[in-house]
C-alpha cells in the first residue's frame, strides 16, 4: 500500500503519478472513486499522453478512455491499472498490484 496524499493535492485530474518508479495517471473512475492507470501502452510499451478527453500513445495513435483505461482501438486491450482506496484520514493509497 502506497499513499499517494489528499484528492486535494490534485488539482487537476488526470494527475501524473509516479509509483514504485512506475509512471501512471491518477482518474477518476465512473463511480466517482479513483483509480491509477498505468501510463505506459500496452501494445509498444509507448508513453501514454492526455489527449482532449483520453490518452493517447503517440507511437501507433492508439487511445484509452481516461475513466477506465479501454482501448478505443482494439477492444480486447487496455492499460494497466492498480486501485485507489480514500481511506478514513482522507489520504488516497494504492492498494493491491496492477491487474
Amino acid at each position: 500500500m502506497s499513499d499517494l496524499g489528499r484528492p486535494e493535492d490534485f488539482s487537476r485530474l488526470p494527475a501524473s503519478v509516479t509509483l514504485d518508479g512506475a509512471p501512471y495517471w491518477l482518474v477518476r473512475n465512473e463511480e466517482g472513486g479513483y483509480r491509477l492507470l498505468s501510463a505506459l501502452c500496452p501494445h509498444a510499451g509507448g508513453e501514454v499522453r492526455v489527449y482532449e478527453d483520453m490518452f493517447l500513445c503517440p507511437l501507433h495513435y492508439w487511445t484509452f478512455a481516461q475513466t477506465d483505461g479501454a482501448c478505443m482501438n482494439v477492444s480486447d486491450e487496455r492499460l494497466m491499472q492498480r486501485q485507489v482506496e480514500l481511506r478514513a484520514d482522507g489520504r488516497l493509497y494504492a492498494v493491491g498490484t496492477d491487474f
